[in-house]
């Protein structure tokens, strides 16, 4: 195995810890938080359904908070599985935007990154995002 597959072969492995990691955050954090269970079935059937009752503001507050964080990290798992598909197709390391090479010190850090820092930021700028 020569040098260049075997750099591709730590990317793949890398790639793929990290979809294997943000399944199982998801996964833990859904039984953590109570997402598959109803909310009366999450507090315990203490409240009440009147919509001015402090505690059911809170438990809807929280859960829009535990979804936003739920879909966060279905991002971060379909960024993963992008940058295995370029890798796959042979463009991993290659900006999807501009076409040019991004830095080895980038991909070292955000092995699942498939843009260039310039593109990125217009990316999150665009789309609302912090980077």
């Amino acid at each position: 195995m020569n040098e260049k597959d075997h750099e591709q072969n730590e990317r793949i492995v890398r790639l793929e810890a990290n979809r294997a990691e943000l399944v199982r955050l998801v996964s833990q954090f859904q039984d953590e938080a109570g997402l598959n269970r109803s909310i009366a079935e999450s507090v315990g059937g203490v409240l009440t359904r009147d919509y001015e009752d402090t505690d059911f503001a809170q438990v809807m507050s929280d859960r829009d908070v535990n979804d936003r964080l739920l879909q966060l990290l279905a991002e971060n798992r379909e960024q993963v599985e992008r940058a295995l598909s370029r890798l796959a197709e042979g463009k991993y390391g290659i900006c999807e935007d501009c076409g040019t090479r991004i830095p080895t010190e980038r991909l070292r850090f955000r092995p699942e990154a498939t843009r260039c820092v310039d593109c990125q930021g217009r990316w999150d700028r665009l789309n609302r995002r912090s980077a």
